[in-house]
């Protein structure tokens, strides 16, 4: 074969280079002036005693907003559903609540969306809109009524200011899935009647538009079914669309898979867990990163004389993607967010809200929670039927990190090329930790002015902790040529980096002034 031949073919020039015990230069990755977050290998050519860690954010439990006005039936079967929605404009944190009240059996009599808002995160309003009747009087913070399950509200970049909000709902007992479109957030109007097409959607369905990739995105639910519906089972979807209309281009991104079998066996053959559904988003802050929190609902154990499987239960898992296409479950599989102690308002099943809100240097990830599982059975040392929403709160870019234990480890980058002049890191050293960075040529070989030897030691807990070598040699200089990176870690983790342009005296100190 000629070697002009084996070039315009890619996979046959490995192929070859393999066959002659050679390996193929890594491509050059173009970071840019854009954060880069270590939530995945891309950055890990090849390391030395790190280890790629999840980080769960930390669960407030304070109930932020419960059903606690005469429209919404505290004390008479009122609660907040699963699917919930919030967003920060201008500021002001706004929700989107789902409001419900049950009758005797496990369905809800009323379903409708309510809003509240806030100027710290903290402390809701339920403002009294006057638009829609409750038991006679309008004096109320409805603002979609009718049996609809929930909302997903978004903001369409490309829809006239009349259709700027949007949200997507399943509607009783239609099981039409309905988009509602509204210019403020507050006063909303059927737009569409959506049809993704077989498979189902009686979840939380996320859309959100997707710069990279110029459509659409949708996830909402596929089932897989059986002649024994005792062995049906959920999954997360993904579609495609350009006019909101038609959907295209279905796969499943999650579903249970071997490991997820294998963890119980279920007396009817359907896998212990599955996806209830997942809010998946682009997480603006970094380039190339989408979030998925997957609801997992776990129902493996036998409870007579209870029907169905227990626990019932669900609690959230946190995978990854570069694409939005194909996802990476990490942290081991173990739960992002996880139920409460019994007796707390989310001791049966926890939901993560769409989207995570930045709030400074933090994210807040508000979420439902509910002391009732899936069956409707209510937990052992809970007298009556609790549901609200509270936060979890999550470091900036802080889903995944590379972390070295007490006795130092490192990691070098494939080949980047960057521009900018300086380099910023999301670094937690604590107090005896450190951290050194090394710039290395495409060969591999220290570049002089930037050795492990020269560089400072970095020591704090900063989402922007500047780094520096001895003798503050011009980084410029190195900007658009292929480089490494290298990092020499101890007891410490490490979330992202990012090189900057200098605008005036950089911020922090060499040891690292806390800003986080």
């Amino acid at each position: 074969m000629s070697l002009k031949l084996a070039r315009s073919c890619p996979g046959l020039l490995l192929l070859i280079l393999a066959g002659a015990g050679l390996r193929a230069a890594p491509e050059t990755i173009d970071v840019g002036s854009r954060k880069q977050l270590f939530v995945d290998e891309r950055f890990i050519e090849s390391s030395h005693g790190v280890r790629l860690t999840m980080n769960p954010p930390w669960q407030d439990r304070r109930i932020l907003l419960k059903p606690d006005q005469s429209w919404e039936g505290p004390g008479r079967g009122g609660s907040i559903g699963l699917y919930s929605s919030v967003l920060k404009e201008n500021g002001k944190i706004r929700l989107w609540y789902d409001q419900r009240q049950y009758g005797e059996d496990r369905f809800p009599d009323v379903l409708r969306v309510c809003y509240a808002e806030s100027e710290d995160g903290l402390s809701f309003v339920k403002p009294r809109l006057g638009l829609h009747d409750s038991g006679g009087s309008r004096q109320n913070n409805i603002v979609i009524p009718g049996k609809i399950g929930g909302s997903s509200v978004w903001i369409d970049p490309h829809a006239p200011p009349e259709h700027r909000f949007k949200t997507q709902a399943k509607v009783y007992p239609s099981a039409e899935l309905h988009l509602h479109t509204s210019p403020d957030g507050i006063r909303w109007k059927l737009f569409a009647k959506l049809d993704p097409g077989p498979g189902g959607w009686d979840t939380q369905s996320i859309i959100f538009w997707d710069p990279p990739s110029s459509r659409y995105l949708l996830f909402t639910r596929y089932w897989t079914q059986f002649d024994d519906r005792n062995r049906n089972f959920r999954s997360v979807r993904r579609l495609e669309s350009r006019d909101l209309l038609h959907w295209t281009n279905q796969s499943i991104v999650v579903g249970p898979d071997e490991v997820d079998r294998a963890t119980h066996a279920t007396p009817t053959g359907q896998p212990p867990v599955d996806y209830y559904g997942a809010d998946v988003f682009r997480y603006e802050e970094a380039e190339q990163v989408y979030v998925m929190l997957a609801q997992a609902f776990w129902h493996w154990k036998p409870r007579p004389p209870v029907s169905g499987l227990g626990p019932s239960a669900m609690d959230v898992r946190l995978l990854v993607s570069r694409d939005g296409r194909q996802f990476r479950r990490v942290g081991d599989r173990k739960p992002f967010l996880r139920m409460g102690p019994p007796g707390s308002f989310d001791s049966a099943r926890v939901w993560a809200l769409p989207h995570p809100v930045r709030m400074g240097d933090e994210l807040w990830i508000y979420y439902n929670g509910s002391n009732r599982d899936h069956d409707s059975q209510l937990d052992s040392e809970s007298s009556s039927h609790r549901t609200g929403i509270s936060r979890a709160v999550l470091r900036l870019d802080g889903f995944v990190s590379v972390d070295a234990p007490y006795g130092g480890g490192r990691f070098t980058t494939p080949p980047i090329r960057f521009s900018g002049s300086r380099l910023e890191l999301n670094l937690d050293t604590g107090g005896g930790g450190q951290a050194r960075v090394e710039i290395l040529d495409e060969s591999g070989q220290p570049i002089p002015g930037f050795s492990r030897d020269e560089a400072l030691p970095l020591n704090g807990n900063s989402v922007r902790l500047p780094v520096r070598w001895k003798g503050d040699p011009d980084l410029k200089k190195l900007a658009g040529k292929p480089v490494r990176l290298r990092f020499h870690l101890q007891d410490c983790k490490l979330y992202a980096f990012q090189f900057k342009e200098n605008r005036g005296a950089a911020s922090g100190a060499a040891s690292g002034a806390a800003s986080f």
